[in-house]
This record gives structure tokens, C-alpha cells and sequence, in this order.
């Protein structure tokens, strides 16, 4: 049963006329034409572009959907939705994919040390982006690190598929 809240006209308690079931069939179309519409909303290529420039600039911090959705004039949670439809998983999962991404890439350099890779790719500490990192990929960032040595290796075949 669906409820609509505050769709009575004040003073009524039930719908006695077709002019007072206006404003609930209003509320009820839309929901149903928001829901069918919904299912199969994607971002648009120039949509999904501008979102990653804007993820990718955000990628030494805390991801802010909100501000990437309101950079392209969208709510918050219908970009979410139309991301996460268009690229198969949440703005958050992409973010994190392409931090841990990046710092596969940065491993290569022997001077830096995992803290350091850690800060640069916006993780709090060494910890958070080695737990970060085993999740996405099933090893630790000292294992890969390892493998580097051992032989040329190819960072997208590092992180597990969905």
C-alpha cells in the first residue's frame, strides 16, 4: 500500500471529489513516470567525462559526490544512480579503483615509501591504504610491490573484476 503524506487538502480527511484527487494523482504520476524513468537513466559521454575530470580532481581527498553531481546539475542521488548505471559500479567504487590505480603505478618508485604513496593518493594513513588495497585487489601493496621486482607486470590486470 503506498502512502502520500500531506496529500490531503487541509481540512479533509479522504478524497470525496475528482478535484481533490488531483494534486494525489499528480504526486502519483510522477512518482511512477520518476520510477520507469529511473531503471535505465545513464550519464550522458560528454556527462560521464566531465564527472570522472571532476572525480579525478578530487583524488588526493575525500570524494564529494554531491559537488560532482551539482557540477553537472544533477541531484545527488540521480547522478549516483546514472553513474553507477553507466559505468557498471558507484562513483565511490571508480574513485577508489582508480586511487588504488594510481598507486600501483607510483609502487614502481623504490624511493617512496608506502605512507608516502598512501598520502599521495589521498588515503588517511599506510594502514587504511593497505586494507584498501588487499580489498580490491587481493594482495598487500608490498606484495605487488615484490612482483615489480620480479618482472614487468601489468597494473590493470591487478585489481579483481566486480
Amino acid at each position: 500500500m503506498l502512502m502520500v503524506h500531506g496529500a490531503l487538502p487541509a481540512g479533509k480527511s479522504s478524497l470525496s471529489d475528482d478535484a481533490d484527487r488531483q494534486p494525489v494523482d499528480q504526486v502519483l504520476n510522477k512518482m511512477i513516470h520518476t520510477r520507469r524513468n529511473h531503471k535505465g537513466m545513464k550519464l550522458a559521454p560528454w556527462q560521464l567525462k566531465r564527472a570522472q575530470e571532476l572525480m579525478f580532481d578530487q583524488m588526493t581527498g575525500v570524494l564529494e559526490v554531491a559537488q560532482i553531481a551539482q557540477g553537472l546539475g544533477m541531484s545527488t542521488a540521480y547522478f549516483t544512480k546514472a553513474f553507477k548505471n553507466t559505468v557498471g559500479i558507484p562513483p565511490y567504487g571508480w574513485h577508489l579503483r582508480q586511487r588504488i590505480t594510481r598507486s600501483a603505478s607510483l609502487l614502481h618508485d623504490q624511493k617512496l615509501t608506502l605512507s608516502e604513496i598512501a598520502a599521495e593518493c589521498g588515503f588517511s594513513d599506510q594502514s587504511h591504504y593497505t586494507k584498501a588495497f588487499r580489498r580490491l585487489t587481493g594482495i598487500t601493496p608490498g606484495r605487488w610491490r615484490k612482483k615489480l621486482r620480479a618482472g614487468p607486470v601489468c597494473v590493470e590486470d591487478l585489481i579483481k573484476p566486480n
